[in-house]
């Protein structure tokens, strides 16, 4: 059976226990049913990983042993910036959720001409906390160790204002947006001409499509136009297509699993 992870906020040098508490410390009794001796993962915000051991399970919270710190990485190799016109709250989540376990760095939304759904200002710290969390599960469940970064952004202004900073226009960055437009290449013909890329801004349009004067913007900050196949995608399906593309093409979603490291590190030393 997989062992269950946990995500901690941060540890310090030398810490030997970390008490989990709240809904983790919830879950781990309650619904896992999990006891002392039972061994478990621990990952924290700097994405450092220890293998554990449950000491006591009591009403202050789950007390746990580290015994060992796990030197693998699942990350991806590719800087991968995904921008996503605003949609319904369920899709947004969605697509949060999946684009983590595809290994994306950092998720960026922002509201389109013709967006029809938005964040108030009012909302934006609320639905930013709730996109942490969802990344926070997604990064446990999937074995990553980083937590990709939650931005949000007012408009395709600021989107592409700062843009530069996430993929700036240097060899090796590849700044993709999806089009339904068939003309335009795909993302194999973008491989073939630049195969080597290890940064990428990709962005997802609004049901309602981008409007000419967007486009146009987008072409001059040297977006490259990919189509995603001649069926028309549902926003949160365009998003998997594109990161899992991306990954397969550049990143690590075709590499082998010979050199998987082994699930659990030999000692108990901290």
């Amino acid at each position: 059976m997989t062992r269950k992870r946990f995500w901690v906020e941060a540890m310090e040098p030398g810490q030997e226990q970390v008490v989990l508490t709240g809904r983790t410390a919830h879950h781990l009794a309650a619904v896992l049913r999990m006891s002392p001796g039972d061994r478990l993962e621990i990952v924290d915000a700097e994405g450092r990983e220890w293998l554990a051991r449950i000491e006591s399970v009591g009403k202050s919270g789950v007390c746990v042993k580290l015994l060992a710190r796990k030197e693998a990485s699942n990350e991806s190799p590719l800087e991968l910036t995904l921008a996503l016109a605003f949609s319904r709250s369920e899709k947004m989540d969605q697509v949060v959720r999946q684009a983590t376990e595809l290994g994306v760095t950092r998720l960026v939304a922002f509201r389109a001409r013709r967006s029809q759904y938005g964040i108030e200002r009012a909302d934006r710290n609320k639905k930013l906390e709730r996109w942490q969390k969802i990344t926070r599960e997604a990064l446990c469940q999937c074995r990553r160790q980083r937590q990709p970064e939650c931005v949000l952004v007012s408009d395709v202004d600021e989107l592409l204002e700062r843009g530069d900073g996430w993929c700036p226009s240097l060899d090796g960055n590849l700044k993709i947006l999806a089009s339904e437009d068939e003309s335009h290449k795909c993302l194999l013909d973008l491989h073939r001409g630049s195969p080597f890329c290890i940064g990428f801004l990709a962005v997802i349009g609004p049901e309602g499509g981008w409007t000419a004067e967007e486009i146009r913007r987008f072409d001059g900050k040297g977006f490259r136009r990919v189509h995603l196949g001649p069926r028309i995608l549902r926003l949160e399906t365009a998003a998997v297509a594109l990161l899992a593309s991306i990954q397969l093409l550049w990143g690590d979603l075709g590499v082998s699993g010979q050199n998987a490291v082994p699930d659990e590190p030999q000692g108990e030393n901290v």
